[in-house]
């Protein structure tokens, strides 16, 4: 009995100890299939604040909204909090607080997101990305700010053309580090040089830039070029820091977009990198809206732009040049990949790569704010050199290259020479920054851009003893032309015209003759005058290139100074893609030829005695050499007793001049 007892009793302890262990499995295995969060972060932007939730493993989840106050609420399943909620700070314009709170249901962390007004969230879970695990990202969005600064849409003066925009573009930023170096995040260098090439533009007259991101956040790859095209950008540059998956490469480079399959090995993997940071950055707009499409294939483009790769090839060759000029590189030409921060249509694009950051001496070099500015300046001058020969039109850039200026001459005044430019006697003073409305002989003026000649030029005068008969010279009036504008013309004054013409006011109709006294044309003769040389366009025959491995329409209309639409159109070819060995036809360009004429004078006499009004900075000798005349004969023809003269005095000029006219036959 004794002996049975006890065989009960041990087997009683046997299943208790079973049970236990069981359970202890049990308990393991159940806290092994829970989730954890491990981490909270917040990102900020001018539209929108991005949450991620670091979790360990893929995220159950399920979400409402509650009002007054307004909230999300988000509800983990499975989920342990390993999180320190109170560390969590975001300066947000829509984001209050994050915080956690209870629940009805076991084994469910409630995570609830205060907000400062209703909005609706996007939320999406992304698989790991190196550094990164599992996540479930929360994009917020709130009233969008302008991203553009408001210096660039300040007002200017009629007579000064528009600035010169550049988008610049940091690559990566927020939740996405970019290349990762020993000790560095791509996201931060690319800011920085960024940041430096905007001061560089913004103190060139006539350029500004505007940050494309302005801070430590993500911004989808396809909403950099929108950005850049609310900002009216001219040309967008973006910024980045290559990497590898060696330490080995090294060296800055230069990428433009190619509607065709990378050219490079290091291109292709340039290609799976830009995916790799939409994952990191969460391209919830992608993501959500693609279940049959690829996400690769909407990055890869298929699109003929012409002018606008063109551009940009161009200026990726003079960046790639002065780059050169600073740091070593690793590719010396622009290299062609599809890119999607590169895509727009409309916008000229480049993207520049400082350097590799997995290379540990580059790393170092990128991180030196010497290094940095050398970077911004080499992309800024190549950006410059570019624009400042070939500016778009109605820019300042572009009115400087058709400047031009005008040597004031005797009886000139401000307002004479405003009404001969069709501009106002202000912009004039202000475009030449003059203290007052004085001018001096031989003062050189810039005539302001929009500049409208309405008064041409007197003829040049010859002084000299006519013989030849005589006919007195009508003048028709021309739109813009006073009387006073007529009478400085002929040397003659308002009251003289307005006499001889009988006139009972000084008010003039367009097309009205009037009569100048004392003004004779003697009958056509050609005298000597020195050659002048005649310039003439002579088309030269078309040319044949034979298309050759890695070359694309692009790169071929560089070649000869065409455009890849003028090589398309020419050709007659439905696409831009080439095949090699195809030959393209490259149309004949203009050859100038110069010609040497001898070109023929017409004179006209005036041989009555004219006066001359004595104007600021006029001498007895100035006037003397105007009319051919010496010091000494107008002194004692004016019976002068000193050679000073008071503004406004009238010295009579004996004897009279020529007007000469040149044709050429």
């Amino acid at each position: 009995m004794a002996i049975l007892v006890n065989s009960l009793f041990k087997s009683t302890i046997r299943f208790l100890c079973f049970v236990f262990i069981l359970q202890s499995i049990s308990f393991s295995v159940f806290a092994a299939q829970q989730n954890k969060l491990e981490g909270i972060r917040a990102w900020p932007s001018p539209d929108n604040t991005r949450i991620v939730l670091d979790l360990s493993q893929k995220p159950h989840y399920k979400t409402h909204y509650l009002t007054k106050p307004d909230r999300l609420v988000i509800d983990l399943n499975s989920t342990i909090n390993k999180a320190d909620l109170n560390k969590i700070t975001a300066d947000s314009a829509i984001v209050k607080k994050i915080r956690s709170s209870a629940t009805g249901q076991a084994n469910t962390f409630r995570l609830v997101v205060d907000l400062k007004q209703a909005s609706q969230a996007k939320i999406f879970s992304l698989p790991p990305a190196k550094p990164y695990g599992h996540r479930l990202v929360i994009d917020i969005p709130h009233k969008e700010v302008a991203q553009v600064p408001a210096s660039i849409a300040v007002a200017q003066p009629k007579f000064v053309g528009r600035d010169l925009i550049i988008a610049i573009d940091a690559g990566h930023g927020g939740d996405d580090p970019g290349a990762l170096g020993k000790y560095t995040y791509e996201k931060k260098v690319t800011l920085e040089i960024a940041k430096r090439l905007k001061t560089k533009i913004d103190a060139e007259k006539g350029m500004r830039a505007f940050l494309v991101r302005t801070g430590d956040y993500f911004v989808n790859l396809n909403k950099r070029s929108v950005i850049a095209r609310k900002g009216k950008a001219d040309f967008l540059v973006s910024i980045h820091a290559d990497g590898f998956t060696s330490s080995r490469p090294r060296g800055a480079s230069v990428w433009v977009l190619s509607n065709r399959r990378a050219t490079s090995e290091l291109g292709r993997w340039m290609e799976r990198h830009e995916a790799h940071s939409e994952l990191l950055g969460g391209a919830g707009d992608i993501i959500q809206d693609s279940d049959s499409v690829p996400f690769l294939n909407k990055m890869l483009l298929d699109m003929s732009m012409g002018n606008t790769m063109d551009v940009g090839y161009a200026i990726g060759s003079l960046v790639s040049k002065e780059l050169s000029k600073v740091t070593y590189m690793h590719k010396k030409k622009p290299v062609h990949a599809s890119l999607a921060v590169l895509k727009s249509p409309d916008i000229p694009s480049i993207l520049v790569e400082a350097g590799f950051i997995t290379n540990r001496t580059e790393e170092r070099l990128l991180n030196q704010p010497a290094f940095q500015n050398k970077i911004a300046g080499a992309v800024y001058k190549g950006i410059y050199k570019h624009f400042i020969q070939t500016p778009p039109q109605g820019t300042l850039f572009a009115q400087k290259k058709r400047i031009i200026k005008h040597t004031v001459r005797s009886g000139e005044s401000l307002s004479i020479l405003a009404k001969r430019y069709s501009v106002s006697s202000a912009n004039l003073k202000k475009y030449n920054e003059l203290k007052s409305n004085s001018l001096r002989i031989g003062q050189v003026l810039n005539i302001p851009p929009n500049y409208h000649v309405v008064v041409k030029s007197e003829p040049v005068k010859h002084y000299a003893t006519p013989t030849e008969p005589q006919r007195a010279i009508v003048h028709t009036v021309q739109r813009g032309e006073s009387l006073s504008v007529i009478a400085s013309k002929y040397n003659k004054t308002a009251a003289q015209l307005k006499s001889h013409n009988k006139l009972r006011s000084t008010s003039l109709a367009i097309g009205q003759k009037i009569k100048i006294p004392g003004v004779y044309i003697s009958p056509i003769q050609p005298i000597k005058s020195a050659p002048k040389i005649i310039t003439k366009k002579v088309k030269q025959k078309d040319k044949l290139h034979i298309v050759k491995r890695g070359e694309s329409l692009s790169v071929i209309a560089q070649k000869y100074n065409k455009t890849s639409a003028q090589l398309k159109s020419f050709n007659k070819l439905r696409s831009t893609s080439l095949a090699i060995g195809q030959k393209i036809k490259i149309p004949g360009g203009y050859v100038i030829t110069k010609t040497t004429v001898t070109p023929k004078v017409v004179q006209s006499h005036n041989t009555q005695p004219s006066v001359h009004v004595v104007q600021r900075g006029e001498s007895l000798s100035v006037i003397a050499q105007k009319y051919n005349k010496t010091s000494a004969q107008l002194k004692s023809f004016n019976k002068l007793r000193s050679t000073s003269l008071a503004i406004g005095q009238k010295i009579k000029i004996p004897g009279g001049y020529v007007i000469t006219k040149t044709t050429v036959t």
